[in-house]
């Protein structure tokens, strides 16, 4: 089978993705598809998937059974060329112990052979509070601080797609606030942003919600339309999604 020209393809398809460590079944039957210029939040209790499923997609991690597609072209087949466009950022990201911040966007630009790059990093750096640290090495920052650094040189490779794992679990709730609105600004840019969080700030609202549990997919959709099926009252916070997602499971699992 031919792969789906990138024109005409979603920017990201998982289809049917299933992972296992060894008998336990981390991910079963994940569908989900990803356009330009959304923001999709991927929440669930601890152990529902979330990590694992961003791994496969970055590919990280091979799925024991489905697809995942980017642009049209299978994440399996062509790992460098997919790595091109799409950037994870883990829970703890990994830094270099004896180069500096700036030396950390230096190799990266490198890496990539950007000329002139120097402005747009400083810039970043300015952006997220971390340019009076350039000089710094990241092992003296916080864990914020850290997490800042990280998405600082993801932004730098401008990814099509960026995969957060839990990006405010770390922030304090200003800096949770303001990071959710550079994502926003980011979004608008056309990056596609599908982050996993136990949390949002009070005021964010992504385009759609992917609610799991257990390695499934058991409900998703834009906040209306989630309000309207799993009848939810209350404000739309991921406690009150999560319940009215398991309440709904269960209701369809007894029927």
């Amino acid at each position: 089978m031919s792969e789906t020209p990138a024109e005409a393809a979603p920017l990201l398809e998982v289809n049917d993705v299933s992972y296992r460590y060894g008998s336990f079944n981390a991910l079963s039957h994940v569908s989900l598809k990803a356009e330009p210029g959304q923001l999709i939040a991927l929440v669930g209790r601890n152990g529902a998937g979330k990590s694992t499923l961003l791994r496969c997609i970055a590919g990280w991690t091979q799925p024991t059974d489905g697809e995942i597609k980017i642009k049209g072209i299978s994440v399996s087949k062509t790992e460098r060329q997919i790595r091109e466009h799409v950037v994870l950022l883990p829970d703890t990201p990994p830094f270099y112990s004896e180069l500096s911040a700036w030396e950390h966007l230096q190799f990266t630009a490198q890496v990539h052979s950007y000329m002139d790059w120097e402005d747009e990093a400083e810039e970043l750096l300015e952006r997220y509070g971390l340019l009076a640290n350039k000089n710094a090495f990241p092992f003296t920052f916080s864990r914020g601080m850290r997490y800042k650094l990280a998405l600082c040189i993801a932004l730098l490779v401008e990814p099509a797609l960026l995969l957060m794992d839990e990006p405010l679990g770390p922030l304090d709730p200003v800096s949770a606030d303001d990071l959710w609105h550079q994502l926003a600004r980011h979004k608008a840019d056309g990056m596609t942003i599908l982050l996993s969080s136990h949390q949002l700030p009070p005021e964010a609202t992504p385009d759609l919600y992917v609610i799991m549990e257990g390695g499934e997919v058991i409900a998703q959709g834009t906040p209306d339309g989630l309000r309207e099926s799993l009848k939810i009252t209350g404000e739309m916070s991921l406690d009150n999604l999560l319940r009215g997602a398991l309440k709904e499971r269960r209701e369809t699992t007894h029927a």
